[in-house]
């Protein structure tokens, strides 16, 4: 019997053969004309002449072809060889294709060390990282195919999740900016099935990781010295690999513990070659108005100033800056904390930070086993980022649970803030831009929204601004926004329901939204996901209600404000 790997072979030699044959390329010898039965009744023998034994057999060959009639001009020729190529060129380019998708069924390669010559070989071969993603493609998307098939809900669900694997094993095998991808795509609940999300959370803290001796060699390259001077100990096992690099515990000649983080190789190569890709689809969203309607350059204009931010981080030196930032910032409160930058060890390429232990925020029974409130967690990381984006006007724009932690050395826990490659800086006056607009979402009041957005620059000049305050209004008494009033939401009229509420697409013309804002609502997507992680009630503007105010304050709100917020408290209880 066959063994089912000659039986494949056999199969994709058929497949060959037939795309070959259909194409053309390939013409098989026509079968030879039968002899006559008979011989010529007068003359040489026909043994004689089909031989060429015949002294006449040439001449007359040549007569008989020369007086026989062309029947098929030159341009019929031609044309039967262009529709040859037009055929087997796409025959060719499938065959391929199939055989890419095939190949993408063997088993991944699984040591990082190949992995990373894998990754780097790419940056020198675009065409063949394009194919790789097209095939990557077809093979999620027949799973996804089958899985739309399917009426039982289980067995859906389980076809789901086996196309999240597959999505997750082709994302690593496409290399560190689809890692990324992957990373911001495991937070968007809204935009991807569970059973993705759960697959695709693998990528926070399951990226193939490079051996400890090609991260020394990288440190001592960076550094200029060998690691024996330059580490009392240093742990070959990386504590964490995420898209871009790998985490290292270590301890210096003087006893300071720290975690060196070290940067995968050819990754600005990488960049270059993904990015421009990405760049091509940005230009196409542009020209045909693709998801900003009456818009033109939106996505070239965002997608210019993202990378910005992702070539940053690329440069652990404004990694370092962004850290020592936020550390600096926060450094008072006792409910979260931050690694510091040890400068001495840090490059373009390694990043030396004290070493801060914790337990990851996503693993909940670590949690619960030691008694940490949830909620509370939940809270302060709203209330981080609420001090973040209005009060220092600086964030990581990256809180997704592989770059958060709760110190288990801290009473009751406190929450620990990890990986600030990816910051923005926002304005003075978009930072109260912000406050004004969750202000006005806990007061309930659409027109004070409406004109906070307006200041933010997320109306377009020219908007209907009515219309817009009506859909915010409608959000409000239906509870799409949510708020502390919000939560004890009224049923609507019959009035109220018959009139005619304009819908959200109709207004989703007026907005834009500025790039830094669009960081701001990447944050919040990723916090949100981590919030309901730890609280299913997470409400990101409920939790930083009781914080506004004293924001407020701060920023230079006089008497006027707090009688009108003891008024407005007043009137909801």
């Amino acid at each position: 019997m066959a063994s089912p790997m000659r039986k494949s072979r056999a199969w994709l030699a058929l497949l060959v053969g037939c795309c070959t044959v259909h194409s053309g390329l390939f013409v098989l010898p026509a079968a030879a004309p039968p002899r006559p039965a008979t011989r010529p009744a007068q003359g040489p023998t026909y043994a004689a002449l089909t031989a060429g034994t015949y002294p006449g057999a040439l001449a007359m060959r040549k007569s008989r072809i020369a007086g026989r009639p062309n029947k098929t001009p030159a341009t019929a020729r031609g044309v039967g060889r262009t529709l040859k190529i037009m055929l087997g060129v796409p025959s060719l380019l499938a065959v391929f294709s199939f055989l890419m998708v095939l190949r993408g069924y063997k088993t991944m390669e699984t040591n990082g060390d190949a992995m990373q010559e894998k990754w780097s070989s790419f940056a020198r071969k675009p065409g063949q990282r394009m194919l790789s993603l097209m095939a990557g493609a077809v093979r999620v998307g027949l799973i996804a195919l089958r899985a739309k098939l399917i009426r039982d809900p289980e067995k859906k669900s389980a076809m789901h999740s086996k196309a999240g694997k597959r999505a997750v094993t082709e994302l690593v095998r496409l290399g560190p900016t689809y890692v990324k991808l992957g990373q911001i795509l495991s937070c968007r609940e809204d935009l991807v099935p569970k059973e993705y999300i759960n697959e695709l959370k693998r990528l926070q803290d399951e990226v193939p990781a490079f051996s400890g001796e090609r991260a020394k060699k990288i440190i001592e390259t960076e550094l200029g010295k060998p690691a024996s001077e330059l580490f009392a100990e240093f742990d070959d096992k990386p504590l964490a690999a995420a898209s871009l690099g790998q985490v290292h515990r270590a301890k210096t000649k003087d006893g300071v513990e720290m975690a060196i983080k070290i940067q995968r190789d050819n990754l600005k190569e990488m960049y270059d070659l993904d990015l421009a890709q990405f760049d091509k689809i940005a230009v196409t969203l542009d020209k045909f108005k693709i998801g900003v309607e009456g818009a033109s350059g939106v996505w070239v204009d965002m997608f210019e100033d993202a990378k910005v931010i992702l070539y940053r981080e690329i440069d652990y030196r404004a990694e370092a800056e962004n850290t020592q930032r936020w550390y600096d910032n926060f450094k008072d409160l006792k409910w979260t904390t931050s690694p510091k930058v040890i400068n001495e060890f840090t490059t373009s390429k390694v990043l030396a930070l004290t070493f801060v232990k914790g337990t990851k925020i996503s693993d909940l029974k670590a949690l619960e086993a030691q008694n940490f409130d949830r909620t509370l967690l939940a809270k302060n990381l709203a209330r981080a980022y609420l001090l973040a984006f209005c009060k220092y006007g600086f964030f990581n724009t990256d809180p997704h649970p592989g770059n958060l932690a709760v110190d288990d050395g801290y009473p009751g826990g406190r929450l620990i803030f990890y990986d600030f490659g990816q910051a923005c800086e926002l304005s003075d006056k978009q930072a109260d831009g912000i406050l004004q607009v969750i202000q006005s979402i806990v007061d309930f009041e659409a027109e004070a929204c409406v004109k906070a957005m307006k200041n933010l620059g997320c109306l377009k000049e020219g908007s209907d601004f009515k219309k817009v305050e009506a859909v915010v209004q409608n959000n409000f008494e239906t509870g799409k926004v949510k708020s502390k009033r919000s939560k004890r939401k009224r049923a609507l009229t019959e009035e109220e329901k018959n009139q005619k509420t304009p819908k959200q697409t109709e207004v989703m013309k007026y907005f834009k939204l500025p790039p830094a804002l669009a960081f701001v609502a990447r944050a919040i997507t990723q916090m949100e996901g981590v919030g309901v992680m730890l609280d299913e009630e997470y409400e990101f503007i409920d939790f930083v209600a009781d914080k506004v105010p004293e924001l407020q304050v701060e920023r230079g709100a006089g008497i006027s404000y707090i009688a009108g917020q003891l008024f407005k408290n007043w009137i909801r209880s």
